[in-house]
Parts: structure tokens; C-alpha cells; sequence
């Protein structure tokens, strides 16, 4: 069984991507700027603004450090508490059983 892996983009990229297009940048035509700034927003939404040189991107955007942290808080809470219920035991074992329900292959695996 194939399965289409997409990715989509959270409330907090989109939120970057517009002040991107705000500040002149080409995000819907350059795929590269497009990519950079989809992977700057995963690594703010998991990690923290700390993990990028946020003055540099706040200044870069047109925005302030506390915009980028006011606009992310929201993903960045529900990520802390979802890692606070993957830690609860039982709860890891009970994760990689669905896992391997969706992609019995394993992920990003076409069935035969």
C-alpha cells in the first residue's frame, strides 16, 4: 500500500512565510527560500527560538525576537505537553504500536 506523505505547514510557518513575503522575500517562487524557511519554523516549533540566531531573522523579517516567540508559543506549548504524555510509561511502547499500524512498512516505505 502507498501512502502520500505530505507536509503541512502550521499556523506559526505560515506566520513566518507571510512576514517573509512582507519583508520582499520570494517564498512562493523560490523553493529554496520557500524550504529554508519552513525548516527554520520546525526548528523554532520543536526546539525554541534559542536554536536560531533569532535577532538575525527577527531583523531579516521586519519583526521583533518577541513577535517570533509570541507567534510560536502556542505550537511550542502543545509540543511540551505532548512530550510530557510520551513520557508517561507505557505511553512510548503504545506510540510505536500505532506507528507500526500506519506504516506497517515502516514510514516513507512502498508496500510491495
Amino acid at each position: 500500500m502507498e501512502r502520500d506523505y505530505t507536509i503541512k505547514d502550521t499556523a506559526f510557518t505560515r506566520w513566518l512565510l507571510d512576514q517573509a513575503r512582507s519583508a520582499g522575500w520570494d517564498v512562493d517562487d523560490d523553493q529554496e527560500t520557500r524550504k529554508t524557511i519552513r525548516l527554520t519554523a520546525a526548528l523554532i516549533r520543536t526546539s525554541g527560538v534559542a536554536v536560531v540566531d533569532a535577532p538575525r531573522l527577527a531583523a531579516a523579517l521586519g519583526v521583533t525576537v518577541e513577535e517570533i516567540q509570541e507567534a510560536v508559543r502556542p505550537e511550542l506549548t502543545a509540543n511540551e505537553a505532548a512530550a510530557r504524555l510520551f513520557d508517561q510509561p507505557g505511553m512510548g511502547e503504545l506510540d510505536a504500536r500505532l506507528d507500526a499500524v500506519a506504516w506497517p512498512d515502516g514510514p516513507g516505505k512502498k508496500s510491495s
